[in-house]
């Protein structure tokens, strides 16, 4: 008797972060909780505190995703520009002229990154943030 296979999900997401299993309305919320970040923070934020009692955990996850990478972001470039101020005096100015271009390089690497987001979620793929998702998934 043979056995008829099983499909196999190839995420490590568990299935209701899974944007296969999400609706189209969750994944436009979802799309819209990682393109409110590029307006920064706040726009995270507020979806967060007005959506977190009445939306799925999916949704929930990706705007916490989208929020907390904003707020990873702001760290890594004040910790850049502290570096490039800081180095750039005492090594008279050569520090700052390689992380002058990563300071301008990594804010558009960051909308890149949202907008690929955005636009897998909403096509029912999943995403997950480098650093910051498996950090969000465990706090849910």
């Amino acid at each position: 008797m043979s056995q008829q296979p099983q499909p196999s999900s190839t995420s490590a997401l568990p299935p209701e972060l899974q944007a296969a299993n999400a609706s189209k309305d969750d994944r436009t919320m979802a799309m819209i909780g990682h393109l409110l970040g590029l307006v920064g923070f706040l726009g995270p934020l507020i979806l967060f505190l007005v959506k977190k009692d009445s939306a799925s955990k999916f949704v929930i996850y990706h705007v916490k995703q989208s929020l907390f990478f904003q707020v990873a972001l702001i760290v890594v470039m004040l910790g850049l520009g502290i570096l490039a101020g800081v180095g750039g005096v005492a090594t008279a100015g050569v520090l700052s002229c390689v992380c002058v271009p990563v300071i301008i390089l990594v804010p558009l690497a960051a909308i890149v990154y949202l907008i690929i987001g955005a636009v897998q979620v909403n096509g029912g793929k999943d995403f997950e943030y480098w650093l910051v998702g498996p950090w969000v998934r465990k706090s849910l």
